[in-house]
């Protein structure tokens, strides 16, 4: 297997960032994050036969704060990032975060980090300040990311007022929800056709997508009456984090095989479980 695209780095000094905002936020503590390191991630990668991995933070922390603060956090993850890849140049990859919603500021950095620092995509979450991906205020960005043809992978986070403590959890219902209004949403404002050279993927799967593609057919041969699933698939991929077999089914019976590729959601993910996504993942492509 070539690559993983959706690969968790979460770092000490990511971690203390995160408890240091919590802090100021008035937090006694924050939600609990696995353990991590460059080490357990080779390990794994060498154990499932994975050659390389695009690294990117977990979702907490971006997309809240002051345009300082949020400019601050950005910056920090990616230089962790960019040493992560330079120590282990054939092996990691990086998907770097952006200090949304600071628009002027995103636009800078999207430019120096595809130009300069050589990075191979961006990590955009569905929604900042619960304004989605797609929405006419991040035009802009949409713009630039068009004219660098920059690969974009798509991670959902908790939307606004989503509870975040309740039996469920953001991550099991709303993520998936999340997913799926962003794509649903590029495709109305015809974003696919509009910015052709972004290279998008969309995590889990697409969230639900495959599963309501039919109630978006209106009228026939468009998504809600903007862009059709030909301009969607014909510039996205979708990854294979957490899908079992079911999902994968569905997924690859609306999208093909092809435009399929392997996440891990590592280190969130690990052990017997990995293991089983794995293997249902390489079943799912070769049948």
């Amino acid at each position: 297997m070539n690559s993983d695209v959706h690969h968790h780095a979460i770092t000490e000094r990511y971690r203390e960032r995160l408890a240091q905002r919590a802090v100021r936020g008035g937090a006694a503590r924050i939600p609990g994050l696995p353990e991590w390191s460059a080490g357990k991630s080779l390990e794994w990668m060498d154990s499932a036969g994975v050659e390389r991995a695009l690294l990117s933070p977990a979702a907490r922390g971006f997309g809240a704060g002051s345009a300082d603060e949020v400019l601050s956090f950005a910056r920090a993850a990616h230089e962790e990032l960019l040493d992560l890849r330079d120590r282990h140049p054939e092996r990691f990859g990086v998907l770097t975060p952006l200090p949304l919603p600071s628009l002027d500021a995103s636009l800078d950095h999207v430019r120096r980090a595809l130009r300069h620092d050589e990075v191979d995509g961006v990590s955009l979450l569905t929604q900042y300040a619960g304004r989605h991906v797609g929405e006419p205020v991040w035009d802009d960005l949409l713009e630039v990311l068009d004219e660098e043809g920059a690969l974009v992978h798509v991670h959902p986070t908790a939307p606004a007022g989503a509870p975040l403590r309740d039996h469920l959890g953001p991550h099991l219902v709303e993520y998936t929800f999340d997913t799926t209004r962003v794509a649903v949403l590029l495709a109305k404002r015809r974003a696919f056709t509009r910015f052709p050279r972004i290279r998008w993927v969309f995590a889990h799967g697409g969230g639900t997508l495959p599963y309501v593609a039919g109630r978006l057919d209106d009228p026939p041969g468009t998504i809600d009456g903007g862009d059709g699933f030909a301009d969607l698939l014909r510039t996205s991929h979708f990854d294979s984090a957490l899908l079992g077999r079911p999902a994968l089914a569905a997924l690859t019976a609306f999208a093909g095989a092809d435009r399929v590729v392997f996440g891990s959601d590592a280190p969130f993910i690990h052990g017997e479980r990995a293991s089983r996504l794995l293997d249902d993942f390489t079943a799912a492509l070769a049948s």
